[in-house]
Formats: C-alpha cells, structure tokens, sequence
C-alpha cells in the first residue's frame, strides 16, 4: 500500500542556482508573493542569495513578532533558491492577515509582504489499494477532505490532462473507486483536486499508477487529452448528490410551425427551433430578434421584469445550485436540463397549480446533474419557485456570441461596445461554452483571484460558476501582469465558460473597469446564441471612421482614441476602407471599430445555414447517450 504524507506538513524543495542571464546574485532578495496566500496550498517562494551557506526564512508581523515559520537552517546555493510552503508550520496554519516574510543570511535580512487568507481545500491521508489498475481490479484511493466539496479527478501523462469524472463529498474520511474500459495501457498520473463551495481549488493530487489490460492486443487507443492547468476547474459546486442521468429531450407536443425562412434574420430570436415557437406572442427576451441596431427593442427587453427560480435556500451558495428541470411534472421524471437559481430567467411557457412549463439553455456545467450543454431544452419545475424579479432599470448589457461584442445599454438606447471573449467549448470539455440566456448580475461581487499564474479582476457572477470580469493576465515571477496574449484572443471565444472583457478604454471611457464602477444589484445581462443561419450585416459604405494619416497604422471609430492620446484622427469612410492606403490599415483594439467585410464573410460562411450548430456538443451528448 502507498502512503502519501499530510498536506499539512512543510513542504519543502531545493533546487540548484539557476542561471537569469543579467540577474544579479550578489544581493539577498526575495521575490514577491503575488495574490493571496491560502494555508493548506503549497506556493513556489523564490529568494537570491549571494553566497552558499545557509538560511531562515520566517514570518513575522508588523511588530517583528514571529508568526511562523517556513524553513530554518536551511542550505542554499549562490543565486536563485526555491522552497515550497503551505502556509503551516508544525500543523498549525498562518492566522488570515498582512505579514512580512524575511529571508536571514550571515545576519543581514531581505523581506517581501505576504497576504495570507483563509485555510484552502486540501487532501491529506492520500492511500490506495493498488498502483496496479485492471479491468478485473478497480482503483482504490482514500483520503481525508479537509472541507465538503466536488473532488475532480483525471489523468495526466506529461503536460496533457484528461477528465475522468467527479463526486460530491462530505468533510471527512472518504473513498472512491474508478475503473474505466475506455481507456488505454501504459503509466499515468491519477489525479484528485478538491474545489469548495466558494469555487477554490485544493493542490492537485497525483498518485503513479500502471493502468494494464484495458487494450486488446488488435486495438489501438488513443486517449482523448487535452493541455490545461491542473487548477482550471471550472468553479461550480451544487448540492445534487445523485448519479447524472442521461441526458434527453423532452417530447411536448409541439405548436404546429412552418420551416423558418433562414434569409430572414428576424427568425433568430433566443427560442430559435423552441417546439412552442408562436405560443408567447409577447415582445421579451426569448422573442425578440437577435438584432442590436434595434436600440429601443433592446432596450425596453432588458428593463423587463425576469422569471427566476427560487428554491428557498438561504445557505452561502444559494447563487450557485442547480434546479433539475423534468420531462415531465413529476419529481420521479428524468432530467432535461438544469437551470441556476435565482440568476438565471427562464421562459414560462404553461403554468400550473403544483408544475410549470418552461424552457431555457440548460447551465450544464462539468459537475451538473444533468449533462444537457448549453441545450434550449424544454420542461417542468415546481411553480412554487417562480419568482418574478424587476432588474436595475439604469443599465443593461447584451452579449452576443456571434459577434463576440458586449454591448452596453444606457439612458434607453446602446451606449458603447466593448470586445469580448465567451467560452470556447472542446472534445473534453463542452461545459466550456458560455450557456446562453437571461441573467441577473449578483452584488457583492466576487472581485480579483488567482488561478496559478492567471489573475482575473472584477469578476461579477451570473451563472454558477461563470463570471463577467477583466480579461486576465498572466503574473510575472516578480509580480507584474502581462495582458498580452489574453487581449489578443478578444473578439474570439476562448474562455472556460466566463465573459472576458476588454481592459483598454475606449474613446467613451468604458471598459471592465467601467462596468465594475458602475454595477448594480440585479442587472440584466443576456447572452444571445450564435444559432446556424445567423448572420452579420455589412455596415453601411457611408459609415465614419478615422485614422491617423501621419503614418497611423490603425482605423479607428472616433476622432480620438486612447490607444494614441493627444492625436485628433482624419475621417474616411468605411466604404473606402479596403481601398488604397486604407486597405493596410489594421482594426484598433480599443475602439472595437466594425470588421472588414472579408472578416464578416469569414464568420458568415462559418455559420451559414444547414452546418452543425454545435458540433463540439453534438459529439459530446452523443458520447452521453453511448455510456
């Protein structure tokens, strides 16, 4: 039987003096600590010394008194050390608060600030029963669980991961058994992280194991991987402890429509392809064409009162669970699709003394009890949880998937668009697409966080786990953010599931940090579908834009623009823009300037009609049905 040691001891690791090229190693320094530290989560701490010999590093407070300890005694190497520590020492953790960490050498001392937060998720008292995986012998693990939970667990064989599956736990002594026919032979990583009801990850757990006999000496398996961060665990936990059924459409009898004529754009309303299309003659949300240029339709929708489900919880997570919509009115009916309570609207199609028919996009998310991607489903839930919400009537933002623009809405009419980027949906992960659907912002916001390297600001919760904030950055060893390679993807999909917002401002002065001053309890968002057959207008040839004759390599939407302060720009037309010296210009990334026309045609031919919709989730429910 392997054994693994407690979380809770000091973790501690050497590694030899690197070479940093113009570094210097003739100084004591500690690197800084960069967001917050949890105990229980072993982080990487980086200090310089100038010579070998050896070292403390401590924790103290303001007052020089000693809180705790990371290592004594230590030998170093000249130049760059690393030690891992998880916030303890001798099993007792750091208390939350602002500290000092001090590195002593030969008497003289160098120190950073350290901000220490509550105790993290951790795993501890790690065992299995065999390192030896069989068809014939399942995996073993027990562990104890610092705090209730979804615990997630996977492969990894390098930097690739694989998702095998997840389970609710209580606090405590647990155990879990894993056997998987669909897999493949060879040695791997099994791996166990433990994310709590607030969405915080513990350390990944990795166990060695031989998986043996799953392959038929005439088959090849491929094993269907994918490179993430152990940490990017989408942050959802619900209370819904029951196996996931399969998911299924439900079989209403359907309102006897006519095949759509897909030329005609206002077909596209959110309920495109509903079974009840007809039956709510109403302007809302799920009726309205997905057309922004029609400013005072948008508006008056996103001033609409909402449908939500409530289902009368009062505990910390109550944003956060999931309400199982039913094939039919019964509790004892299979599950369609899940809806998130009290954020998420849902469209009330016939209501009931005891059940309600509705539909909505499911918010299946990786750990949800029913495993419907982002479906328009339709179904039953219990009427007493209707609740009917008014949302903020100052302000409104639309979000459309097509475009990958969020648009905000103000004072009766569009105010300002921003880039952004929804999920990105794969093969492993389908939970990725960013559910469609009418939304209620929730204050207290949750704020900044760190995933990793990865740090994400303003964040503010719509859907469970998925949140509008700031497109994240990248931390640098010594603590500055670099925002490069996340800006660049904006206008394109490529989150896990959040709405990530352009950082830079445009001429109006909006950006995240725009929205994040001036968000409000109960804000609408809706997030428009990017449904087969739509399509995105040119604009019109007539249509002012302006750019810097002196050399500018940029087309912008106004006359100034912050990515060139001081600079008054010359109009033109965008009619003329694939013309001459206008044809070299490139779009301005703060501005969010209209496409080119070729750039439009690009995304027209990817969603001209009769194409899957969603082939990523096409595949992945029809890996569902096959279980």
């Amino acid at each position: 039987m392997r054994k693994y040691l407690s979380l809770l001891l000091v973790l501690t690791l050497l590694l030899p003096a690197l070479a940093l090229g113009e570094a210097r190693t003739d100084t004591l320094s500690v690197s800084p600590v960069t967001g917050e530290l949890r105990p229980g989560k072993a982080v990487l701490l980086t200090f310089t010394v100038p010579r070998d010999g050896l070292v403390d590093l401590r924790l103290l407070d303001d007052a020089d008194n000693r809180v705790s300890v990371v290592v004594l005694d230590l030998t170093v190497q000249q130049g760059e050390n690393r030690v891992w520590w998880n916030g303890t020492y001798e099993g007792v953790p750091v208390a939350p608060g602002r500290y000092r960490l001090v590195l002593y050498q030969d008497g003289v001392t160098a120190e950073t600030p350290v901000l220490v937060g509550a105790v993290a998720p951790y795993l501890t008292g790690i065992e299995v029963g065999s390192a030896t995986v069989t068809p014939e012998t399942p995996l073993t693990v027990s562990f104890y669980a610092s705090c209730a939970g979804r615990i997630t667990t996977g492969l990894r064989t390098g930097s690739e991961w694989r998702q095998l599956a997840s389970w609710q736990i209580e606090a405590g002594q647990n155990t879990l058994t894993w056997s998987d026919a669909n897999t493949f032979d060879g040695e791997a990583l099994f791996t166990l992280m433990l994310t709590d009801a607030e969405g915080y990850a513990s350390n990944e757990e990795q166990l060695p194991i031989t998986l043996s006999g799953f392959v038929a000496e005439d088959e090849t398996l491929v094993m269907d991987m994918v490179e993430m961060e152990p940490t990017a665990v989408p942050a959802n936990a619900d209370e819904l402890e029951q196996p996931a059924p399969e998911a299924g459409a439900a079989e209403p009898t359907p309102a006897p429509t006519e095949a759509p004529d897909l030329s005609d754009q206002r077909v596209f309303t959110p309920s495109f392809g509903s079974p009840y299309t007809g039956l709510d003659t109403t302007m809302n949300y799920w009726t309205l064409p997905m057309d922004i240029t029609d400013e005072a339709a948008v508006w008056e929708m996103l001033m609409q009162p909402v449908t939500v489900l409530d289902d009368g919880g009062k505990t910390a997570d109550q944003h956060k669970r999931q309400i199982i919509i039913r094939a039919e009115p019964s509790a004892d009916s299979e599950g369609v699709g899940v809806v998130t309570n009290l954020t998420q609207s849902v469209h009330v199609l016939e209501q009931g003394e005891e059940w309600t028919l509705i539909e909505c996009y499911s918010s299946s998310f990786y750990d949800s009890a029913v495993k419907a991607w982002n479906m328009l489903v339709q179904g039953y839930v219990p009427t007493k949880y209707l609740k009917t919400v008014k949302p903020n009537q100052t302000m409104g933002l639309v979000v459309d998937k097509l475009t990958q623009r969020l648009y905000i809405f103000k004072d009766g009419g569009l105010y300002d668009t921003l880039l952004c980027s929804t999920g990105l949906a794969n093969a492993s992960q389908p939970y990725n697409e960013t559910r469609s659907g009418e939304f209620l912002l929730q204050n207290p916001a949750v704020g900044g966080w760190q995933d990793g390297n990865m740090y994400c600001d303003m964040g503010i919760r719509f859907n469970g786990g998925d949140l509008l904030h700031q497109v994240p950055a990248r931390v640098n060893a010594d603590g500055t953010k670099n925002y490069s390679s996340y800006t660049a993807a904006l206008g394109t999909k490529a989150s896990h599931g959040c709405i990530r917002v352009q950082r830079q401002r445009t001429p109006l002065g909006t950006n995240m940090q725009w929205i994040w001053n001036n968000r409000a309890d109960e804000m609408k968002l809706v997030i428009w579908e990017d449904w087969q057959g739509r399509q995105i207008p040119y604009p019109e040839d007539d249509l002012v834009l302006y750019y810097n004759p002196k050399n500018g390599q940029m087309y912008h939407t106004a006359e100034t623009c912050y990515s060139a302060t001081g600079k008054t720009f010359t109009p033109f037309t965008y009619g003329e823009l694939d013309t001459g010296d206008f044809a070299k210009l490139t779009r301005c990334t703060y501005c969010t300037p209209p496409l080119r026309k070729a750039e439009i045609d690009a995304i027209n031919e990817v969603y001209a009609p009769g194409g899957d919709h969603d082939p990523v989730m096409t595949a992945a429910r029809e890996a569902l049905k096959g279980d």
